[in-house]
């Protein structure tokens, strides 16, 4: 029993050694700057334009999205135009005499 416990020990000591080299190696460049003499309030500054930057790439996603919907189904009505052109045209030259 005590093996078992020992062994779980070990795995759950190996699993937050990685987690904590994880971290470390996430929060580096950002450690380093704030050892550089960044201020907490540049950090803050630098996060909140990461944000905005974000929320500006995830609206232009959304207008491509819209955009490609549009485009899809407007590819969509064109193919439906051509293909009952297609078929009133093979009707007319069946229903001509030769």
């Amino acid at each position: 029993m005590v093996a078992i416990f020992g062994s779980n020990i070990n795995e759950a000591t190996k699993r937050l050694d990685e987690a904590v080299d994880a971290l470390e190696t996430l929060l580096g460049p950002h450690l380093s700057d704030i050892e550089a003499g960044d201020s907490v309030n540049e950090l803050k500054e630098h996060i909140k334009a990461l944000a905005e930057e974000r929320d500006q790439l995830a609206s232009e996603l959304e207008e491509a999205r819209t955009r490609v919907r549009r485009l899809e189904s407007a590819n969509d009505e064109v193919s439906g135009r051509i293909e009952s052109l297609m078929t009133s045209l093979k009707q007319d030259l069946t229903a001509s005499p030769s």
